[in-house]
């Protein structure tokens, strides 16, 4: 409903005022959001967000090459929703982690994949960074994830629901 909706906008830039975000991000300015029911939910969301602006720049033909990047440590939400938009599993990259690194996401071992993938034909299309994973809390170093995103024109995704 409308009222539902303006409300909504209200309580965004409200929540983006609290956590003193720049204007770009508020309703007030270019941006917005939303509020969604469930952590899965959100997930979803930015899936489909980050499949979207990929073909529209690729074709949409081209889905069977996108591919989604995550540590072994990320909640299985992440592969369920992958798998609802259309994301083919063999095109999930699940990527190790270490106890001696604290079980995080090596930028080094994302990029490894990253240049397999690109080598084979394939598009990389979104990171899952996670702070403070279910199974170990661990915390996935996100200035070196974001920059290699960055390089390769990812859509990132941080997961911050901390041990859930």
């Amino acid at each position: 409903s409308p009222a539902a909706t303006e409300l909504e906008s209200i309580v965004m830039d409200w929540l983006g005022q609290v956590l003193k975000l720049p204007k770009d991000f508020l309703f007030s300015g270019s941006g917005g959001g939303v509020l969604l029911g469930t952590s899965c939910e959100a997930i979803l969301v930015t899936l489909v967000a980050a499949r979207d602006q990929m073909l529209s720049k690729i074709g949409g033909e081209n889905i069977g090459k996108l591919v989604v990047y995550v540590s072994d440590q990320t909640h299985c939400a992440v592969q369920k929703a992958a798998h609802v938009i259309g994301i083919h599993p063999k095109n999930f990259r699940v990527i190790g982690t270490m106890k001696s690194t604290s079980f995080t996401l090596l930028p080094e071992s994302l990029l490894s994949a990253i240049h397999t993938d690109v080598q084979n034909g394939l598009v990389p299309c979104y990171l899952c960074i996670t702070v403070g994973t279910t199974s170990t809390t661990a915390i996935d170093p996100l200035e070196p994830l974001c920059k290699v995103a960055k390089e390769c024109g990812m859509w990132v995704h941080v997961d911050a629901a901390y041990a859930g």
